[in-house]
């Protein structure tokens, strides 16, 4: 059953963005780029240029500072820019810290930390594609056919899938967004941002800084939309002209921004692929029952409310284990089915 739910959940995509096959780049050498490297390939019997990265190539000007990316057939990518920094679990993130010079934008970031039993099983046709994690996970990946051009095409964000659990902006090659941007015309942006306990632990009951800690996951998706609204001209896009889609997990999240007031003008339409189904999408977690969520993690944890502030240092596995026993708990208590499964069991959501 899970297999075929894996399959199902990768097919969809995959028939979404039909991919190429991704031509890496080696990151050492590409870290201080000292000459252009093009790489000519035969295309329909013609030679293109099916490769290019080196100084002044794929290069804008962000309100963080300028990024450089490479051309790949002809489509400008971009992996792992910084839309916002989250320094502290539980918190808001705050703006990009400003660099100096150029940043390579050539190799994804860090996505949200999570179980990796959550990974997509591997196999010789599609391996597991593992990253760094870490609690500062905001960034982004672009593709678009053209950059500096004065052209308005329209935004296509993705959304990636896992519930409000688990999953990142390129856990498939079927995220890959290059054949999308390049038949569509269309800038395609994929976003990472917090997942699980760190995104949707509601601690708002213990002091003004986590207020919004039930909803973090959503605040970084928020900030990311409104860095596109701030940079995607620069890319080629129409910042007036954006489309939230996802599938499964991501269809959710794409119901869960229609629904927040602070996303409201951030996008002009939404695409839900799935992702809607009785315990989750529609339904998001009551108060009552996050506050108990909460208090029993504390309680499971050994903490008391007066030492809220050690969540920041808990070990990721030992804070899970805490939560998800708690998750468990409060879903027996409110009879709430799980998402997956039999039982009850509450799920990740915000």
């Amino acid at each position: 059953m899970m297999k075929y739910k894996h399959f199902v959940h990768w097919a969809a995509a995959a028939l979404l963005f039909s991919p190429l096959f991704f031509i890496g780049t080696d990151t050492a050498a590409a870290a201080v780029p000292q000459s252009t490297a093009v790489v000519e390939k035969e295309i329909h019997g013609r030679q293109e240029k099916g490769f290019q990265a080196g100084p002044g190539i794929a290069v804008v000007q962000t309100t963080g500072g300028k990024v450089q990316g490479y051309v790949r057939q002809g489509i400008y990518t971009y992996h792992g820019i910084p839309y916002a920094e989250a320094k502290e679990r539980f918190k808001p993130a705050q703006p990009v810290q400003p660099w100096q010079g150029t940043r390579l934008a050539m190799d994804y970031g860090p996505i949200s930390t999570q179980p990796t039993s959550s990974f997509p099983n591997s196999t010789w046709e599609e391996p597991a594609r593992s990253f760094a994690m870490g609690n500062n996970c905001q960034n982004l990946n672009i593709w678009t056919p053209g950059i500096n051009d004065g052209k308005k095409r329209p935004v296509m964000v993705w959304l990636h899938g896992g519930g409000f659990q688990a999953g990142s902006s390129a856990e498939s090659p079927a995220y890959d967004g290059a054949n999308l941007s390049r038949r569509g015309d269309v800038v395609v942006v994929s976003l990472n941002h917090r997942l699980n306990v760190l995104g949707h632990l509601d601690l708002s009951a213990y002091g003004k800084d986590y207020q919004y800690s039930g909803n973090v996951g959503i605040l970084d998706l928020v900030n990311g939309l409104k860095w596109i609204r701030s940079n995607i001209a620069a890319f080629g896009g129409d910042p007036q002209n954006v489309t939230i889609f996802g599938e499964s997990g991501g269809g959710a999240k794409v119901l869960a921004l229609m629904t927040a007031p602070e996303a409201k003008g951030l996008f002009q339409k939404g695409i839900v692929e799935s992702g809607a189904v009785e315990s989750m999408g529609p339904y998001f977690m009551d108060k009552k029952a996050s506050a108990e969520i909460a208090a029993l993690t504390l309680k499971n944890l050994g903490l008391t409310k007066d030492q809220v502030e050690q969540l920041q240092t808990v070990p990721y596995d030992t804070l899970t284990a805490a939560s998800d026993k708690a998750l468990k708990e409060v879903g027996a208590e409110y009879k709430v089915p799980q998402a997956l499964g039999s039982g009850y069991g509450m799920s990740w959501e915000p």
